[in-house]
């Protein structure tokens, strides 16, 4: 049999499909936990966030995060600790969110030390979060656990 130009063509569309469809398959078998469930009441209050970030971007320097033989230890400054209410910190976890770690500090503790194992080693989005006189502020760390 001689292989003409209508075979190639029909040759063609039938690897096509069978990728196609193989992607199909292989995407709804991956997970997809990148969005959050309240998706649109986060982008609804967008300009919200974008006057929290520029009102705390002053204690962007007031936080750090480091890695330690027997886990992670969260620094915050005294002008942090002391100031408003209690402190939220939360570990968010972008490729997997049952890897997240919420943590809440009482107001004046400046150490806050989270042990190897609640945390995963990976990428994680670090954010401090607290209110003072009614004005939340939010500090946000990229950070790896080792």
């Amino acid at each position: 049999m001689k292989l003409n130009w209508g075979h190639g063509i029909l040759i063609f569309f039938v690897v096509f499909f069978v990728w196609i469809i193989s992607f199909v398959i292989f995407s709804l078998g991956e997970n997809n936990d990148l969005v959050t469930k309240d998706y649109y009441r986060q982008g609804a209050e967008y300009s919200l966030k974008m006057e929290t970030d520029k009102r705390s971007a002053v204690y962007k320097d007031s936080v750090s995060i480091k890695n330690g033989p027997l886990g992670v230890q969260v620094q915050l400054a005294t002008s942090v600790a002391t100031k408003g209410s209690e402190k939220k910190i939360y570990f968010y976890r972008p490729s997997d969110k049952k890897d997240d770690v919420t943590l809440i500090v009482p107001s004046g503790q400046e150490v806050v030390f989270i042990a190897a194992n609640k945390l995963i080693k990976g990428r994680y989005n670090v954010f401090i979060s607290w209110e003072i006189d009614a004005q939340k502020f939010i500090v946000s760390k990229d950070f790896v656990v080792r």
